[in-house]
């Protein structure tokens, strides 16, 4: 059953910001930097597209595995460093491996906030990353989650096959995405909905991706089929969980701030979904 949490908190907004190649050595989890091929499109024509060599950064527990798998999906801007490192080190401490994908880089463009011109090509990433893991003998591939922020939890809503995309795509027959973590997703832009456990977590003041377009869509895609759960924090902007906006900034005219009360809570509902869908 879809529904409506409020939780009480403040303000805070965040893409991720590219902020230059990483060092292993200042992590708390190592990060190793790896490249896969994007999924490959089949056209109604009959002919192929291919997906591009995508750079990434994997962590993993300590150990021999399987694990379950999270795939990281960045905003429109890119990825910070003080975000990747929370993400990480949160995800790896509860028992996942993580991958984080990098859309921008291998397309040498700064962001796609507003364009949209990279809708297609970031599904075509996330299943390619979902086959690079199937491939890796210390994953679960039958336990991978995505999570994703902004533009990237719109991808992880539309990662299951609800979604007519999707299906035009190949991809690993020994592996899907069980579930999808959403952070400020651009719910008025999300498609049929997903067949797969979701959980959305957006503020009341997000200026990006409005949370009440969250909350129409729910309704509109009504209770049938697996749990959609919608956590909505009231006087929270975009981004709350990036700790690198604090304090708080406008970029492209809308405003990003952290919001530590409402971050801690995420982080907490996160474990917690990931828990009982994963393990």
């Amino acid at each position: 059953m879809p529904r409506t949490v409020t939780f009480p908190a403040a303000i805070v907004l965040t893409l991720w910001f590219v902020v230059g190649a990483l060092t292993a050595d200042a992590w708390a989890t190592p990060l190793e930097r790896v490249e896969f091929e994007g999924a490959t499109q089949r056209l109604i024509s009959g002919g192929l597209i291919q997906g591009d060599r995508v750079p990434a950064y994997l962590a993993k527990p300590e150990g021999a595995g399987p694990f379950p798998a999270v795939i990281g999906l960045h905003g429109c801007a890119g990825m910070s460093d003080t975000t990747k490192r929370k993400l990480v080190d949160e995800l790896v401490g509860w028992g996942y491996v993580v991958l984080l994908v990098d859309s921008l880089a291998t397309r040498s463009i700064d962001h796609d906030c507003f364009k949209g011109i990279l809708a297609v090509a970031r599904m075509a990433d996330a299943l390619g990353a979902l086959a690079f893991l199937a491939k890796q003998s210390f994953i679960d591939p039958g336990r991978v989650a995505a999570v994703g922020f902004s533009k990237g939890a719109w991808t992880a809503l539309a990662l299951s096959e609800s979604n007519s995309s999707f299906k035009l795509f190949d991809r690993p027959s020994n592996s899907k995405f069980r579930a999808a973590v959403a952070f400020n997703p651009p719910c008025r832009d999300a498609g049929a909905r997903p067949l797969i456990p979701t959980i959305i977590l957006i503020g009341t003041l997000d200026e990006w991706t409005p949370a009440a377009d969250c909350s129409e869509k729910i309704d509109a895609w009504g209770t049938d089929s697996v749990p959609i759960e919608l956590v909505v924090y009231p006087g929270v902007h975009h981004g709350f969980y990036y700790p690198e906006l604090r304090p708080g900034k406008s970029m492209l005219g809308r405003w990003l701030e952290y919001n530590e009360e409402a971050a801690t809570d995420a982080s907490r509902r996160m474990r917690e979904f990931l828990k009982r869908h994963l393990n």
